[in-house]
């Protein structure tokens, strides 16, 4: 027999053993990054990202939800930002990135916003190869109930904004434009039929075509240490989706609003509060795949993908960044999220918190281009981390 006294010492040493595997795995593979880019950026003896015509370079990455990602990138430059940050220039970047979970995406991303110009246009092509976990939907979870599928998909999302036909005043700052999503995506299932997946089974292909609107305001420095500023959007695409060869068809909506402040505090060095908001929700016959959930890298850092997800989402951001030494700076944040049916579902449920320190690391001085990596406390219960390019928000 085992006393209660020593049970609960045993699952005392138990936290305290995981929560230092935590900490020094994030630590391994932080400075794991922060070396092999280190080691790149000496090679080159300046910024890894510095205006060239052409730039190949190592990519890295970590979530919950993936692991360790590892891959290559290549960078065509067109036209630096504008030296005020108000324009990102334009640039083409492709990766190719492959996760010890046999998960692997190529990604392609076109800019295209001229210094001097009222246009701006922005694409991706993703393909990917991902086997991952079902949770079930809700705002709860329960880690070790889940099912597995594997989806392959081909997705071509595109935005065209312009300024123009705007009083002059508004100009540089407000935007409107259209969307274009089109996507193409397979399913394969594991046997097993723990979790609401097993309702969605029949779903063997898809082909999604979506069309819709952006409204933006954005006063916000365009790089990736913004320290002054806001930025506010809204995005409503219509999607028609054709299942297993068009022989069924549905429909869904979906709407979203993004909202960003940040905050100069001159009492700290390169000092910022950063400030965000960002609430999705979808009407109609939404897919399991694409439901609203925080992804853990951006919002809700060290979540697993997944473990929230329902028809409507919000996260609410916080965070303090200041620069430490060299290329190191250092941030505080605080999140919170919930999920919901819809926005009467989502207001009565509770939400769940996240606080954490990051570290990062600058390997661009123009447009502030960092590698971060964010540590992580969920629900004061369990840690996770984060490791990515570019700020959360």
């Amino acid at each position: 027999m085992v006393d209660d006294e020593s049970l609960q010492g045993r699952i005392e040493d138990n936290i305290v053993i995981s929560t230092f595997l935590s900490v020094a795995g994030f630590m391994r593979s932080f400075i794991f990054f922060i070396l092999f880019t280190s080691f790149a950026l000496f090679a080159q003896n300046d910024d890894l990202f510095e205006f060239k015509k052409f730039i190949v370079l190592p990519v890295g990455a970590y979530s919950e939800e993936t692991g360790i990602v590892l891959g290559a990138g290549a960078m065509v430059f067109i036209e630096p930002p504008a030296k005020d940050g108000s324009k990102a220039g334009s640039n083409n970047s492709s990766m190719i990135m492959a996760s010890f979970k046999k998960q692997v995406t190529f990604i392609n991303k076109f800019v295209y916003e001229p210094v001097n110009g009222h246009w701006n246009f922005v694409s991706h092509l993703y393909l990917r190869s991902w086997p991952t976990q079902y949770f079930d939907k809700g705002n709860d979870w329960n880690k070790d109930v889940y099912d597995v599928y594997t989806s392959k998909n081909v997705r071509l999302p595109v935005a065209l904004g312009t300024d123009l036909l705007l009083p002059q005043s508004w100009q540089g700052k407000f935007n409107y434009g259209i969307e274009f999503d089109a996507e193409y995506i397979t399913f394969d299932y594991d046997r097993s039929e723990k979790t609401e997946l097993k309702n969605h089974k029949g779903l063997q292909n898809s082909g999604r075509l979506g069309i819709g609107y952006n409204l933006t305001y954005n006063s916000s420095e365009k790089n990736d240490w913004p320290r002054k500023g806001s930025f506010v959007q809204l995005r409503h695409i219509f999607f028609n989706a054709k299942n297993n060869s068009s022989r069924e068809k549905e429909s869904f909506i979906w709407k979203n609003i993004d909202t960003r402040m940040y905050i100069p505090l001159p009492f700290l060095p390169e000092g910022v509060l950063a400030l965000g908001s960002y609430l999705e929700d979808f009407d109609g016959d939404v897919p399991f795949d694409r439901l609203a959930q925080p992804d853990g890298v951006g919002q809700l850092r060290g979540l697993k993908k997944g473990f929230l997800a329902d028809k409507t989402s919000w996260v609410l951001q916080s965070e303090l960044r200041t620069h430490l030494f060299w290329r190191c700076k250092g941030t505080l944040f605080y999140e919170a999220a919930k999920v919901g049916d819809g926005f009467a579902d989502l207001n009565g449920n509770r939400w769940h918190e996240a606080i954490g320190i990051g570290g990062r690391f600058l390997v661009n001085r123009e447009s502030k281009t960092h590698i971060r990596g964010d540590l992580s406390l969920i629900d004061k219960k369990y840690l996770g981390m984060a490791i990515k390019i570019n700020e959360a928000f």
